[in-house]
């Protein structure tokens, strides 16, 4: 038992020994997976994930975005927070129906009838006096005995004097002034006259109407305008005297007639009040008074917090309590369900036609798809996050709800797919996510149209960051004064209330702050979860003292420089095509890091004159040196070097042939029957696709081939460069490039310009009269032994002299 575990603890020391010889290979794990590959290029999988973003961005529109009056409200008490209203509605303010009901029942004059038998009535007691008075007057005339005395007048003759008694006999012994006397006296009946009593309960003001002896309804007037039967008799006295002379007759006669009016026409007038057409009158009144209905913005304040609580406000919020319910239902309802499924299935494919067309690479790779779906899926959900905060606060500090767009983070999802995937992807999945949360803030077309300007903005500022923290102020800076920019209206409108001026300004502030962080941090989540290489992650592995680079400029100096000057040419290549030159630069820094398995098998590392390779079959040389391939992708792997750099070590041979080595089997098989297969000393690729990992091959071979001329001159190294292009083209090394033949002409122009710098000669410097260093050392002794002995005291010494000089 002891034996066996010790053998086993005897191997793997042995091996490890053979691994740092560099006499056996350390690859451990596979670079690539077969699930991985099936599952990034499966149509199912695709339409998989475009389903769940559907349904997702149909539930964010289908949850209710409105809020009920959830605080308990209680007549004269303090409103705990704010509500705003969420939507326009109008409702009835009955405490204002009431009050206007009210004036309008008010409003309906007193109907009063004229009491038809009155008039008859009069004209009798009328013509009763005129008869009293003549026989009263003859009596006395003739000295007779007076007559008996009337009911109705009896008691006023009685007080008459001879001579008051005479002035009205004479009075009504004029025909026309007795006609004049009953016409005045039908025609102040014919106007109606009030009692007494009932006058003097009529307010200022109070209107009547009159319903005459033929049911005639007359034009309202005044209480006040129409007589009591004082006020009438003085009226008809007024008219019939009026022509008679004034005097102590003419005032005693009218004291007589008046007070035989008062008797003839009654107390009680005759207008008597009609109760039941009153209230008639009053209810078509009431029922012609349209109720008051008030319209509430949305975004008016409903309820202030600590504002006591009114009736009004009661009405207020039941209103908006049942209009919230009716949308509610309207909300749960399948009609509204399938609205929304309609419009994001539109939008969806909208956006999915254009980048179809546009980027086709991001719609049929299912990682970029599922980066760019859950980019979206988690921007909708910090949206609506962030809507749902935005009410909660502003309820309790009574922030207007118009800067609801300046408390949502817009510009999150541009941000992070412009420096992930692309701008112009950037800019329509901005588009899609602005749109969906207009939608979620029931169509509010300035939230839309700002999310679509602050995601352009954001994605142009933050495309080429280099690195985080620019990233991150590129990202501040631009919500911050974008929102500025947009909202610059409604701060204008916002100067004349400091506070409100105050809330925006620091919701800019905090929106902006918000951005940046999340998109920071979500970068950092999303590179780790998609293998996506941003410019800031490759930026951070341009430092020289990466751990591999280091180990690499130790180890192996010769691919170090090597892969430094590779580096300059694509990355001046990168730039002439107007490609990525930041990943063309840190791609060719570790694309040679597999060399370290065995440095000293590559001759821009060897120091020895006699090369390892002397002594090996041609066969095994070319192993070695396409195991470098291999060794870099352990060594990526190890150090969790980015995808794209991993791919930079695997393609930058493609599937190139070790053309030396081949030849040498060529040259040694000659008298051998046996053949030399060509795909034994062939990298095994795959092919590079991408344009900084093309330019990262082709400037790989030309900066080793520049190297192995002798006199380099601009002429050898142009035709060099395109000799090398022309190889690899004819070899089929750049079928599957992405690459036209004018940005290949390009990167030919680029690399032999670089070289040429590189290779540049300088001219012979005339040697000096001393070319010998120890003629120097010679010199300058000679020159010390003429110098006088005074001189040759010490520093102290001549400071001390010289202090007292100075």
């Amino acid at each position: 038992m002891f034996n066996w575990i010790r053998n086993i603890v005897e191997q793997q020391q042995n091996k490890r020994k053979m691994e740092q010889r560099g006499l056996l290979g350390s690859r451990k794990r596979r670079t690539d997976n077969p699930l991985l590959d099936a599952a990034e290029h499966s149509k199912v999988l695709g339409l998989f994930m475009l389903a769940i973003l559907w349904a997702v961005c149909s539930l964010m529109l289908t949850l209710p975005s409105l809020r009920p009056v959830n605080a308990p409200l209680i007549l004269s008490q303090q409103a705990p927070k704010t509500v705003f209203a969420d939507f326009d509605f109008v409702y009835t303010d009955n405490e204002r129906t009431r009050e206007l009901r009210k004036e309008a029942r008010e409003s309906v004059p007193l109907y009063f009838k004229i009491v038809s038998s009155n008039f008859k009535d009069s004209q009798k007691l009328l013509e009763g006096f005129f008869a009293s008075v003549a026989a009263r007057a003859n009596a006395l005339k003739n000295k007779q005995k007076q007559p008996p005395l009337d009911k109705n007048f009896g008691a006023l003759l009685d007080e008459l004097d001879a001579s008051s008694l005479n002035l009205v006999y004479q009075l009504i012994q004029n025909k026309g002034a007795r006609e004049q006397f009953s016409k005045e006296l039908h025609t102040v009946l014919s106007a109606g006259i009030f009692s007494r009593t009932e006058k003097d309960n009529y307010k200022v003001g109070q209107q009547v109407r009159i319903i005459d002896s033929a049911n005639r309804d007359r034009l309202p007037k005044a209480a006040l305008n129409i007589p009591d039967p004082s006020q009438a008799a003085q009226q008809i006295v007024k008219i019939v005297l009026k022509y008679y002379s004034p005097g102590k007759a003419r005032d005693s006669l009218q004291k007589i007639l008046a007070k035989t009016l008062k008797i003839i026409i009654g107390q009680k007038g005759n207008l008597r009040l009609n109760p039941d057409l009153i209230a008639v009158k009053q209810q078509e009144a009431v029922k012609n008074v349209v109720p008051v209905k008030i319209e509430v913005k949305k975004y008016d304040v409903i309820i202030a917090t600590n504002q006591k609580i009114t009736q009004k406000d009661l009405d207020r919020s039941a209103a908006y309590d049942k209009e919230y319910q009716n949308r509610l239902e309207e909300t749960d309802s399948v009609q509204r369900i399938i609205k929304n499924l309609a419009w994001s299935f539109i939008l969806m494919l909208f956006v999915g036609f254009y980048m179809y067309h546009i980027h086709p690479e991001v719609v049929k790779s299912n990682q970029r798809l599922a980066l760019t779906g859950s980019i979206v899926i988690v921007s909708l959900l910090i949206n609506y996050f962030f809507i749902k905060l935005f009410y909660f606060v502003s309820s309790i500090f009574t922030i207007s709800p118009s800067l609801i767009t300046a408390a949502v983070p817009l510009a999150l999802s541009a941000i992070l797919l412009s420096v992930m995937v692309g701008f112009r992807v950037a800019l329509y999945v901005g588009f899609f996510v602005s749109a969906i949360t207009s939608m979620m803030l029931s169509n509010s077309f300035d939230t839309a149209l700002q999310g679509i300007v602050i995601c352009c903005l954001a994605a142009i500022a933050v495309r080429r960051a280099a690195n985080y923290r620019v990233f991150f102020i590129r990202s501040f800076l631009v919500v911050f004064l974008s929102f500025w920019l947009l909202d610059f209206g409604e701060l204008w409108h916002f100067n004349s209330s400091p506070e409100m001026f105050m809330w925006a300004v620091g919701m800019f502030f905090c929106n902006a702050f918000v951005t940046a962080t999340a998109a920071l941090i979500l970068i950092f989540i999303f590179e780790l979860l998609f293998s996506v290489t941003t410019d800031m992650a490759l930026f951070t592995l341009c430092d020289y003292h990466h751990p591999l680079l280091r180990r690499l400029e130790l180890a192996a100096p010769g691919p170090s420089h090597h892969s430094l000057m590779v580096a300059s040419l694509a990355e001046y290549a990168a730039k002439a095509i107007k490609a990525n030159p930041l990943k063309a630069r840190v791609g060719a820094m570790f694309h040679d890091i597999g060399k370290l398995a065995k440095p000293e098998y590559f001759i821009e590392n060897t120091f020895e004159s006699e090369s390892k390779h002397a002594d090996l079959h041609p066969r095994m040389s070319s192993l070695i040196i396409l195991n470098h391939v291999k060794e870099g992708l352990d060594l990526a792997l190890k150090y969790n070097l980015r995808k794209f750099i991993r791919n930079a070590i695997q393609q930058h041979h493609g599937t190139d042939i070790v053309y030396y080595f081949y030849k040498r089997a060529l040259e040694e098989n000659k008298e051998k029957s046996v053949a030399v297969d060509d795909s034994e000393y062939r990298y095994q690729g795959p092919l590079p696709v991408e344009k900084e990992i093309v330019i990262i091959s082709l400037a790989d071979a030309c900066e080793a081939a520049g190297r192995s001329m002798i006199k380099p001159t601009p002429n050898k190294i142009e035709a060099l460069v395109w000799e090398i292009i022309r190889k690899r083209i004819r070899d089929g090394q750049l079928d599957a490039a992405d690459l036209t033949i004018a940005e290949i002409t390009k990167i030919k122009e680029s690399f032999a310009k670089t070289l040429i710098t590189m290779n540049h000669s300088r001219i012979a410097y005339p040697k000096d009269e001393v070319d010998d260093e120890d003629d120097l050392f010679m010199a300058a002794q000679k020159k010390e032994s003429t110098v006088p002995k005074t001189d040759k005291t010490d520093d102290s010494k001549s400071g001390a002299a010289d202090a007292p000089a100075g």
